[in-house]
């Protein structure tokens, strides 16, 4: 059979000689990274290898429906031991704070395979790399990764799958190719995926929190030439039980959705002086390039970034930019 991916065989083979596995969900974890990385491990698992999922953040209760989620390591990668690791799959991820989730923070010298389809990708250290940038999603990566090593894809693993899918698709609106993307759904589907429980726990399963948080974004929305822009202290994101994901959701439902605008920006101060930032914009617009002069990276239309200051500091310097 003709594999999907040329690098996939030597992949495949690259992990049947590993011992102890690691694979990653990044920082401030999305649908995407704990569905790829949930897919994986149930795969890897069904093959016999010893797996270890590791994150630097704690896992958002609305994802613990994957199956594998609640395996996830939270951990400080500054103190990690990998001593005992012999390859570490790092996926969805384009650089390696994105891993550890501090530029502060780097990695050991232990092999690894990077699965991304980040424009940005920057990784230089690994055995294999296998980027694609036309995929919807690092999910559908794994998908065709796992069909040509002919592994039983069940329910479980479709769901996690079709889960990373819809995160970065923000549910089937932003597909990179809508014809792969829907066909690698109805296979999906079709595999057992169930669609219906991601709706229930993802989006009619938010907090309270969640969504006042995401009031007070719409609140402080203001507009520039082209653009919107909101931010969120400290204060504010402690007050409403400190939710994950908020950001990320009104840059992708609110902010590109508005006439005449060809981006929006979401800031919120995950902790004093830190603040994570959103890029949301239209097809023709690459808010990657204003990322990355930033520090982060990300795709032409969704990218993201870590700046630090105070609020009037941190919307000052994103304002000379833009």
């Amino acid at each position: 059979m003709k594999t999907h991916y040329l690098q996939s065989k030597s992949i495949l083979e690259e992990i049947k000689r590993a011992n102890n596995i690691l694979i990653n969900v990044h920082r401030n974890p999305d649908l995407d990274s704990i569905g790829s990385a949930t897919a994986m491990y149930q795969a890897l698992i069904k093959i016999k290898k010893q797996v270890t999922l590791v994150c630097p953040h704690k896992i958002p209760e609305n994802f613990k429906f994957l199956k594998g989620a609640d395996k996830v390591m939270t951990i400080d990668f500054s103190n990690f031991n990998f001593s005992s690791y012999d390859l570490f799959l790092i996926l969805d991820s384009g650089s390696y704070d994105i891993v550890t989730g501090s530029k502060e923070i780097k990695l050991p010298d232990v092999k690894k395979i990077i699965i991304d389809h980040h424009l940005t990708n920057n990784w230089t250290d690994y055995v294999y790399r296998l980027l694609d940038t036309k995929a919807s999603a690092t999910a559908e990566i794994v998908y065709g990764m796992l069909k040509d090593w002919r592994v039983d894809i069940d329910g479980d693993i479709s769901t996690s799958l079709l889960s990373g899918i819809a995160g970065d698709t923000v549910f089937f609106k932003y597909p990179k190719d809508p014809a792969v993307t829907f066909s690698n759904v109805s296979e999906l589907m079709k595999l057992g995926a169930d669609y219906n429980l991601l709706i229930e726990k993802f989006n009619d399963s938010l907090s309270f929190g969640f969504v006042k948080l995401l009031g007070e974004f719409l609140k402080n929305m203001k507009q520039g030439a082209g653009f919107v822009w909101s931010a969120v202290d400290y204060i504010t994101f402690e007050k409403y039980g400190k939710p994950r994901g908020v950001r990320e959701t009104v840059a992708d439902s609110f902010f590109r959705s508005i006439k005449n605008i060809k981006f929006g920006v979401a800031l919120i101060e995950e902790e004093k002086g830190k603040f994570a930032v959103s890029f949301r914009s239209k097809k023709n617009t690459d808010v990657s390039v204003i990322a990355k002069k930033l520090g982060g990276g990300g795709h032409k239309n969704a990218a993201g970034a870590t700046i630090y200051g105070n609020i009037d500091q941190v919307t000052n310097k994103i304002k000379k930019i833009i």
